[in-house]
């Protein structure tokens, strides 16, 4: 399917919406969501090997609510934002497969402007509280996404690089 990043950036977009819309009933809608990908994805298997990188997003969250940066009604990590963390790493081999062409410094640049961005509309949209003063939580956010996001592009390229016995088939 030469078209499925559309598909993709429609279910993550939809991921997304339901987080930040619906946290309540958000785990089974998104975990159907992402059975839909993988049922359509014409790269399961790869898409499968990122998943690898969702410990480190929720490893990022989790330190950020315990550092108080956000508020989360339990003491348990969200369900769905780790969800959300799989539709997110999954889309670097579809939707976002532009953004992990690029090189580091603008992959960072755009890691500090749109992780930030994305969290406070979740804020705005009740999915998380603020802990922090806005302004400190969204430099803060700046700053962690900034390392963030490119370390996530140089693991993603360490996964899909072509391995030895894949170049010899």
């Amino acid at each position: 399917m030469k078209r499925f990043w559309i598909i993709n950036l429609v279910l993550f977009q939809l991921c997304w919406f339901v987080s930040a819309g619906f946290t309540d009933i958000a785990r089974p809608i998104l975990v159907v969501i992402i059975m839909i990908h993988f049922v359509l994805s014409p790269t399961p298997k790869n898409d499968l090997r990122l998943l690898l990188l969702v410990p480190l997003g929720i490893a990022v969250d989790k330190v950020l609510i315990e550092f108080n940066l956000f508020l989360v009604p339990s003491s348990v990590f969200p369900f769905w934002l780790a969800l959300l963390w799989c539709i997110f790493v999954i889309s670097f081999n579809h939707s976002l497969r532009w953004l992990m062409d690029l090189r580091l410094p603008f992959i960072a640049l755009i890691g500090a402007i749109a992780g930030p961005m994305s969290y406070r509309l979740g804020v705005e949209m009740g999915a998380l509280q603020l802990g922090w003063n806005s302004i400190n939580a969204l430099l803060f956010l700046s700053l962690v996404w900034g390392l963030l996001l490119p370390t996530l592009a140089v693991c993603f390229r360490y996964i899909t690089r072509p391995r030895l016995n894949e170049r010899e088939a």
